[in-house]
């Protein structure tokens, strides 16, 4: 298989660097319609297995575990085989997992194959954000990141938009056979396109103390996920529930949410290059927009327009989704290039640590006190700590560049 990939991209020339960006966003979109898509689906896994809320986080938990687990290998390889060979081989490990999902019955062996397929996802992001990272390495690299993450809340858009209808009309049946096609169509075209990417050097650093300047944006990323996946993981209940919208209604202000948070990726990511990249004083900024409009959804009166509540999902979403291709930017450039994968494979583990501790933690809250204020108040605690923490790196971030300057 791997002599057709060689082939396929004989057959289809060079690929300028815009055009493979194009297919890594395309790519990391598959992705992320999978795995934000299995948080989407908790609403009605929910239902066929009469989940609380604290169950309801363990779905989105299986699937960050799963990546979290692999993330720093795939990293990795990602340094040693390339991008390109790496992607190629998990394409088919995770659509056939995508598949196997048909068959399975039973909460808990869900779970356990969402766990799997996570660790087979991982292989996207580390492939597209190795790829990208080593194709711009002579240029700004914020807003190119930026573009191939805009794939996340892209994907996530689509899945909620699409899910629930596929669902409703056809079963969850279809949407894993959906998942299969899709990921072998997105990921088997990039593998195809990219050129082949190889460190020169193929071993991880034996000493740790290379990888210190990594503390900052893994403590910033772990804090800052926990508003993206508590926006994923209970928008839908939150708007159903507490706003008595409905599930279409509720899955629109979703997807606008995601929206915002993809074009505040390429934005903060531009932001951040003329800040001569600066990336944790504008992943600040992120935490600051985030919190404030939490406070504006704990503020707001019980009756207000839809389209008043679209449009503070959409900010929302900018606050709380837009800061994370900036944290692996500023992970990767934290380190000698070679060992970049490696770096974004690490502070990526951390991310969805984040991602796997936090639903379940606020879900509790929430069957704990029979209402969303006080989750909702906890994350916005959350979100103003990491901003201050970004800041504070990013005083020592400038710190550093002047000294640097001057000697």
């Amino acid at each position: 298989m791997e002599k057709l990939l060689d082939d396929t991209q004989s057959f289809l020339g060079k690929v300028e660097p815009k055009w493979y960006l194009l297919w890594a966003m395309l790519s990391q979109t598959g992705m992320t319609f999978v795995q934000q898509g299995v948080i989407v689906l908790g609403f009605f896994l929910a239902t066929k297995y009469a989940l609380n809320f604290q169950q309801i986080g363990f779905i989105t938990s299986a699937m960050s575990l799963g990546v979290m687990t692999s993330m720093v290998f795939m990293g990795i390889l990602a340094d040693t085989w390339g991008p390109k060979r790496l992607l190629f081989r998990a394409t088919w490990v995770m659509a056939l997992l995508a598949l196997g999902l048909r068959w399975v019955q039973g909460f808990v062996l869900v779970l356990v194959c969402f766990f799997l397929l996570g660790m087979s996802l991982s292989a996207v992001p580390m492939s597209g954000s190795k790829a990208i990272f080593t194709a711009f390495q002579d240029r700004d690299r914020g807003m190119p990141m930026g573009i191939r993450q805009t794939g996340v809340p892209l994907g996530a858009a689509l899945a909620a938009v699409i899910l629930p209808v596929i669902v409703i009309h056809f079963g969850l049946s279809a949407v894993y056979l959906l998942f299969m096609a899709e990921l072998v169509l997105f990921n088997g075209i990039f593998s195809a396109v990219i050129p082949n990417i190889k460190s020169s050097v193929r071993e991880t650093p034996k000493h740790s103390s290379s990888f210190r300047p990594l503390k900052w944006p893994a403590i910033v990323s772990f804090l800052m996920v926990a508003g993206q996946y508590f926006l994923v993981t209970f928008t839908l209940e939150y708007l159903h529930d507490e706003r008595h919208l409905t599930l279409g209604q509720s899955g629109w202000a979703l997807a606008m949410a995601q929206i915002g948070g993809g074009l505040g990726r390429i934005l903060f990511g531009r932001i951040s290059d003329r800040l001569k990249g600066n990336r944790p004083r504008v992943i600040s900024f992120t935490g600051i927009l985030g919190s404030g409009m939490i406070a504006v959804i704990l503020l707001l009166p019980a009756h207000v327009p839809y389209w008043l509540i679209v449009g503070v999902w959409f900010l929302t979403g900018m606050g709380t989704i837009g800061w994370n291709a900036l944290s692996l930017t500023w992970a990767a450039e934290s380190v000698a290039s070679q060992q970049a994968g490696f770096a974004m494979g690490l502070v990526g583990t951390i991310i969805f640590l984040g991602s796997a501790i936090f639903p379940p933690l606020l879900g509790s809250l929430i069957d704990w006190t029979k209402h969303f204020a006080g989750a909702w108040a906890t994350l916005m605690a959350i979100l103003l700590l990491a901003s201050a923490v970004a800041w504070h790196a990013g005083r020592q971030n400038g710190t550093h560049s002047q000294a640097s300057n001057i000697s």
